[in-house]
């Protein structure tokens, strides 16, 4: 028995003399760099327990004492009380001593007596084990960044009838043209959600492999729900027992250009019989074919992946043959002639069209990073009933002309364009989206001034004439695919005297939240522009200052006390990356003599999934990705000698006609982990009338996120990366789905507690919706066809799934 204890101690003794000198080592290279003293001392104290161990020394017991104990010192005086980032700083330590005082009796003094009486080494390893294991307890708890006061109450009730006659429908992609995700149903509340069960499922045939990705927020029209498949397919199905009425195939043209970005995220509806009530004499949108026999009077809109918009019989799925040319309007119209069909030049539609007041306005998407001369980003206004286009934006001609070029014309190329779906204020006439920049991102040497003027912005225009009222922008000369995705939420403030001011609120990847008054594009909540680093490579244009908000989420620049990782190893492995990276705060010029850390990253902050909007409290509610990334100039033939492979989302792109290539990536550890703090993805709760959060919890666990393409299978609610957006509802609830894990979530409203979940057969990456039925039931619907970008064909699906009580 004693041999083996002897081997055992030995053994562990020669693991912790190697792992504390390689932790010595990365110490002294860590100083060299300027950063913590901290893991020279800490490796050479586990090396000697190493010795220890090894010689079977009393001492060591007490060596490993006082290193867990000054680790302790150190974690908190770095992080605080911050569960997660005290976790790698010290469980090795905890570890080293909980081994040492189990071995306390085969560790003797030069007497010979074991290093603790057997009865104190019995204790002290018990307690020691059980901190351990508290420790590990505490990994399955959720922990908030922000708790919600629990003295304040309930959240108080500003306007008790918010959007009560609204309808029972879900007639756009944010529910109304206002984007606010917000439905006034009760039926479903914090008391009973707990008992939420599957109602239907459906499948749509269509599965979310090479490529495609189900990103869609379904509509509802009175008992009919209407959805999209990643190929443009469009189905309407019974909206109480999910049985399939009808399906359209556009027959969408798969390029080379757009074969891994497969996408449609919602369809637009139209009523011309409502369109009729509304604009009872002809007009530039109330056209003749409104007024008489036309056929489709309720249309479902599409815009394909390649370049098309569809309308369709909202009850039969049959072409409306009056709509453009027959049924179908060409995008690619007045475009470049490499505009589809191309490794370059690609531009295509992804997003929902906006449909309001009888007009449709869509703008499109183009391929990043790959080259100079893309298609520019027009976005144009098309008559719903015959399909005829009535304006067209650019950023070249801004607000001098939105008229539409005439045949054999092009659109200026190289604009910022707008990829995702607008918002629409009928009381004003005026139509909100968001831009992004002139590609290629990364380089700004050819940028023209009016992509400057216009990148990353939010414009105003005229819903029936295109003309531009106002724009602003969320950012100044974009060096990092900052673009503007979100749909804006519009909403009327209330004021300290009882006025309300009508805002648009804009979310953007940089995790800013701009609050403006929409009638003039003037900041409503502070704007300040704040200066940032300038010295980038030659021929770079850059912006001295830049804007930021009172209000912005997961914001704070990065720190190398910030550096995370799932031990202490690799912890240190990201804090030495950290120190040789470039990092002067956002902003910060990418160079080709090092890498550039790019936080936050520009998968966002905020991405087009948009937010919520609690009417009833005023109450914005937000999921957020925090993932730093690094970003570094390369030469083009250097990469080619490296085997890179450009492509516009990965980790080298060619960025043909400038001076260089890109190359970027997630900070990640060599563990597979990411290199900086959790959370990586949260839900927050913010009082858009004082600007405070009222509570930001972490959303999503680690069980389905594989490392190194296996999932960990256990739910640790450590916050992952989200996608899509959430529903708000006046039961007191947030509905969420699109967490890297497989389940659909609902929230208190009130404390951002998690009241239900509801496990799904594979992720999703949209946004809830939520109706109610014929039946009187409220539905919860989401699609589910895989979580984000996995990079592989498993674990995907095509599922639509319907939630209600019993």
């Amino acid at each position: 028995m004693k041999s083996g204890i002897s081997i055992f101690t030995k053994l562990v003794g020669i693991i912790l003399f190697i792992l504390g000198l390689a932790l010595a080592a990365g110490g002294i290279y860590l100083i060299s760099l300027g950063g913590s003293w901290f893991y020279l001392p800490a490796g050479l104290a586990m090396a000697g327990c190493g010795a220890g161990f090894v010689r079977a020394k009393a001492w060591t017991v007490y060596l490993s004492f006082v290193l867990l104990v000054v680790s302790l010192i150190w974690a908190f005086s770095e992080v605080g009380i911050d569960f997660w980032q005290l976790v790698p700083r010290t469980v090795a330590f905890l570890v080293v001593f909980i081994l040492a005082a189990m071995c306390s009796q085969v560790l003797t003094n030069k007497a010979g007596r074991p290093a603790l009486p057997k009865m104190a080494s019995v204790i002290v390893s018990l307690v020691a084990i059980v901190s351990l294991v508290a420790v590990f307890a505490n990994m399955f708890r959720v922990h908030p960044e922000v708790e919600a006061d629990a003295s304040a109450g309930p959240v108080k009730v500003i306007d008790q009838a918010a959007e009560d006659k609204s309808g029972d429908d879900w007639t756009a992609w944010g529910r109304n043209t206002l984007g606010q995700r917000f439905a006034q149903f009760q039926q479903i509340n914090t008391n009973n959600v707990k008992d939420l069960k599957v109602a239907w499922t459906y499948r749509t045939g269509d599965l979310a492999i090479d490529g495609a990705e189900y990103q869609t927020t379904p509509l509802k029209v009175a008992d009919t729900v209407y959805l999209c498949t990643p190929l443009s397919k469009v189905i309407a199905v019974d909206a109480t027992t999910g049985k399939e009425k009808w399906r359209f195939d556009p027959q969408a043209k798969v390029f080379e250009s757009d074969k891994s970005w497969k996408r449609c995220r919602g369809v637009g509806y139209a009523d011309l019989d409502q369109l009729q009530a509304n604009n009872p004499t002809t007009g530039e949108i109330a056209t003749t074919a409104v007024t008489s026999a036309a056929t489709c009077r309720k249309r479902i809109i599409e815009t394909t992946i390649d370049a098309r918009i569809v309308a369709l019989d909202a009850e039969t799925g049959k072409l409306c043959e009056d709509f453009g040319n027959g049924g179908y309007v060409d995008l690619t119209q007045n475009m470049p002639a490499d505009a589809k069909g191309g490794q370059q030049g690609s531009y295509n539609v992804t997003s929902a069209p906006l449909v309001a007041d009888g007009v449709i306005m869509v703008g499109g998407r183009l391929n990043d990073n790959l080259t100079v001369g893309e298609p520019g980003g027009v976005v144009r206004g098309y008559d719903v009933v015959s399909g005829k286009i009535l304006w067209a934006w650019d950023a070249k001609r801004g607000a001098s002309n939105s008229s539409p070029l005439p045949a054999g014309e092009t659109y200026p190329l190289e604009t910022p364009n707008f990829w995702g779906t607008a918002a629409y204020d009928p009381k004003l006439g005026l139509a909100y989206f968001p831009t992004g920049n002139q590609t290629p991102d990364f380089w700004t040497g050819d940028r023209h001034p009016y992509s400057n003027e216009y990148n990353d912005a939010i414009v105003a225009v005229d819903l029936k004439t295109g003309k531009e009222r106002w724009h602003f922008r969320t950012a100044n000369i974009d060096q990092f695919d900052y673009d503007v995705s979100s749909q804006p939420i519009l909403y009327d403030l209330p004021g300290k005297e009882g006025q309300t001011t009508p805002v648009i609120i804009q979310l953007t990847k940089r995790g800013e939240v701009f609050v403006l008054d929409r009638r003039t594009g003037k900041p409503v909540i502070p704007v300040e522009y704040r200066k940032v680093a300038t010295d980038a490579m030659p021929g770079m244009q850059v912006a001295e200052t830049q804007p930021f908000s009172a209000i912005s989420v997961g914001t704070t620049p990065l720190k190398e006390s910030d550096m995370w990782g799932a031990s202490i190893f690799d912890q240190l492995y990201c804090r030495i990356q950290f120190k040789q990276m470039r990092s002067e705060g956002p902003f910060t010029p990418l160079s080709e003599k090092q890498r550039s850390l790019i936080y936050p990253g520009y998968y966002g902050g905020f991405n087009w999934g948009g937010g919520a909007l609690d009417m009833s409290t005023g109450t914005l509610i937000v999921n957020d990705i925090r993932m730093a990334q690094w970003g570094q100039f390369i030469k083009r033939e250097d990469a080619d000698r490296r085997g890179l492979k450009a492509t516009t989302e990965g980790e080298y792109s060619e960025q043909l006609g400038t001076p260089w290539g890109v190359e970027r990536g997630m900070f990640m550890s060599p563990l597979g982990v990411p290199c900086f703090k959790p959370p990586f993805g949260s839900m927050t709760a913010i009082d858009l009338t004082t600007g405070k959060t009222r509570w930001q919890v972490p959303v999503g666990s680690i069980q389905d996120a594989p490392i190194h393409g296996v999932a960990p299978g256990i739910n640790i609610p450590l916050g992952m990366p989200t996608m899509g957006g959430p529903l708000v509802t006046k039961g007191g609830l947030t509905f969420f789905h699109g967490s890297l894990d497989y389940y659909v979530r609902a929230f208190d409203n009130n404390t951002g507690k998690e009241l239900w979940r509801g496990r799904l057969p594979v992720g999703g990456q949209g946004a809830p919706m939520t109706y109610m039925g014929k039946d009187g039931k409220q539905y919860i619907v989401v699609v589910a066809g895989g979580a984000t970008r996995t990079g592989t064909n498993d674990n995907r699906g095509d599922y639509v799934i319907a939630y209600a009580l019993p």
